[in-house]
């Protein structure tokens, strides 16, 4: 013999705002959760732009350092040169 229990019409209502409850609060911590990680994301791709930003500049005033020392060591080696008398020609 089965016994059959039968939920009243009004538990089965609770029952199903507590399931429904339960089913909010769990989308709203997936929820959370998201914007959490998105939020770190977002936080780590602004410090690694703002480190390549540095770095590019960096390199860039370094390159013009480099060139501009180049340049006056040409021009000090020419000079040097022009300031030596000529063995060829004595």
């Amino acid at each position: 013999m089965a016994i059959i229990q039968k939920v009243s019409g009004y538990d089965a209502i609770l029952a199903q705002r507590a399931r429904r409850a339960d089913a909010a609060a769990i989308a709203e911590a997936r929820s959370q959760a998201r914007r959490e990680a998105a939020q770190n994301t977002m936080a780590k791709s602004d410090g690694l732009r703002s480190t390549l930003a540095t770095t590019i500049a960096n390199t860039g005033a370094d390159q013009s350092q480099l060139t501009s020392q180049l340049i006056r060591t040409r021009m000090a080696e020419e000079a040097k040169a022009k300031a030596q008398p000529s063995k060829w020609y004595i």
